[in-house]
């Protein structure tokens, strides 16, 4: 193909290159606009009603789309906010009032994340070498379990209202994990019987 050839062929082929280009940049901001506007804000949690927090945590592209060590923080702050008498009621009502579908949605996203929880002290429980580190390691966590078991009884009031103590909390992540991860998990979680055991009989 001579020069003069290719440079016809071009011209004739360029206003459907620049359509198809004008056509692809629409798409992209239609769905970056899309994407954008299905993505709810992230509440304040200190002034926020009740119901957009859980709504926030249910919504896969709200709490679930954050950073984890984001996740971590939010879910903090929200603890904290709710260990006030005045917002646990709020929530209670919050609760009292879900669809069967909202309810579902916020189960699904706070069990995915207690279970990340624990399954990320169950890694780092296996890692360690010596029995003292892991028993250490145990007492910490079976500390600040007790310092949360209040709110996590108030949130998986939602979904299991007569939750019991830590243990049966214990249980009940075993249950929605998978094979591989209830392996790694089980060794953790009779460590924390083992050690809180032993730490009744000197408190006895």
């Amino acid at each position: 193909m001579t020069t003069d050839e290719v440079k016809t062929a071009v011209k004739r082929h360029r206003p459907a290159a620049v359509i198809g280009g004008v056509v692809g940049l629409v798409v992209l901001a239609g769905w970056i606009g899309y994407v954008v506007a299905m993505t709810p804000s992230r509440p304040v949690i200190s002034t926020a009603p009740a119901e957009e927090v859980v709504a926030y945590i249910a919504n896969s592209r709200g709490f679930a789309s954050l950073p984890d060590i984001e996740q971590k923080q939010f879910m903090e702050r929200w603890e904290a906010h709710v260990k006030i008498e005045e917002n646990k009621q709020e929530l209670k009502q919050c609760f009292d009032q879900l669809s069967d579908n909202e309810r579902k949605a916020f189960t699904e996203a706070i069990a995915r994340q207690f279970k990340r929880s624990v399954m990320d002290d169950a890694r780092r429980f296996s890692q360690l070498t010596t029995p003292a580190q892991k028993h250490d390691f145990v007492r910490r966590k079976l500390e600040e379990g007790r310092n949360q078991m209040s709110f996590i009884k108030e949130v998986a009031s939602a979904f299991r209202p007569n939750l019991g103590g830590r243990e049966e909390f214990n249980q009940w992540v075993l249950e929605h994990t998978t094979p591989k991860e209830r392996a790694l998990g089980e060794s953790y979680i009779e460590a924390l019987k083992r050690v809180d055991l032993q730490i009744q009989k000197e408190q006895r």
